[in-house]
């Protein structure tokens, strides 16, 4: 990989080398005419070491791609590639085609620190563009990513592997987590969904395989003509100043309800199980007396009564991303944080 400590060692290299091949174009022709034989001999001997070098110069990373901006539109350079199984700090992972790959977890995102640098599919790392790395999905590939935190949702260019943290599903570039709203948060929960192979371009950017990506963000939906709200009439004299039966209206705007976040657990179908995993949540370290753990009975959409387990009511974003952290790094998959 290439880094921009080399990248600065091959701009002074080759000014090094070609202010040395001009230095000794100067000393071989100020020798005098009498000393032309030998001369000759230097000539002869030099030049071929002064070009070998140039060859070998040739063969240091070129660093350009080390200050790409903003206005690059996609990856360059890069091959299909699924790879074989590979172990990282003793887990194995199993890189597979998978068409029907859907699943949730933590995102991350790396950016600055390995900017210019090769991805694992050989095409050059630009944390301005929507890229993400995944341990075992083919590369490169299209995915949707959706935070389930703010309900944004974009499609990224998986083409390098990573992260190879516990719980961590994908890591994103800079640009991704700026456009799904959790860059300064560092972490969000997130759902992964498979879309299909993305193109492939050359060295220079030309499409060589697929159809270019017109835009990797998804456009916000809107709700349909027949299913938006008429617009409230304007408010005039006859404006009733009393409900149905008969109270009075207030004469003051109620003041708005503050939101509150919960970091749901688990819900269950058995209260022997609900019980079972609030016991062993009640004694983990650093959530113990910070937010109030709720088992409370939730009827589903069909009149089945379920059990829920969750935290809360929690007053911050931030507190309970810090409790449902915690939660899923104790091995609790499906925690997530919940606004009511």
């Amino acid at each position: 990989m290439c880094d921009k400590g080399q990248g600065i060692i091959y701009i002074y290299s080759h000014i090094f080398i070609w202010a040395g091949v001009a230095f000794l174009r100067i000393l071989i022709l100020s020798f005098p005419m009498r000393y032309s034989l030998y001369r000759h001999a230097l000539y002869r001997f030099t030049m071929p070491l002064i070009f070998a070098t140039l060859l070998a110069s040739c063969g240091l990373p070129n660093p350009l791609h080390l200050f790409s901006n903003k206005s690059a539109r996609h990856a360059a350079g890069g091959i299909y590639k699924i790879g074989k199984p590979y172990q990282i700090d003793g887990a194995w992972y199993y890189p597979r085609e998978n068409k029907a790959y859907d699943r949730k977890g933590i995102a991350s995102w790396y950016g600055a620190k390995f900017q210019g640098r090769r991805t694992a599919n050989g095409e050059i790392f630009n944390m301005h563009l929507l890229t993400a790395a995944h341990p075992t999905l083919p590369m490169p590939v299209m995915a949707r990513v959706t935070n389930l935190e703010n309900g944004r949702s974009l499609v990224v260019r998986i083409n390098d592997r990573g992260p190879f943290r516990r719980n961590r599903e994908i890591d994103l570039s800079r640009r991704a987590a700026e456009l799904l709203g959790f860059k300064k948060q560092g972490t969000a929960k997130v759902r992964v969904k498979y879309l299909r192979r993305a193109a492939l371009y050359d060295a220079n950017g030309r499409l060589i395989f697929g159809r270019e990506e017109k835009s990797q963000l998804l456009k916000k939906p809107q709700t349909p003509a027949r299913e938006r709200m008429a617009r409230a009439a304007p408010l005039g004299p006859t404006i009733e100043r009393a409900t149905l039966d008969g109270s009075p209206l207030p004469t003051r705007p109620q003041a708005l309800q503050k939101t509150q976040f919960y970091v749901q657990v688990g819900v269950f179908s058995r209260p022997e199980n609900a019980a079972s995993l609030t016991n062993k949540l009640r004694g983990m370290a650093g959530i113990r007396g910070v937010a109030k753990l709720d088992v409370s009975p939730v009827q589903s959409g069909g009149g089945a009564e379920f059990y829920r387990v969750r935290f809360g009511p929690i007053a911050s974003r931030d507190k309970a991303r810090q409790i449902a952290d915690k939660i899923l790094q104790q091995g609790h998959q499906d925690a997530f944080i919940k606004m009511e």
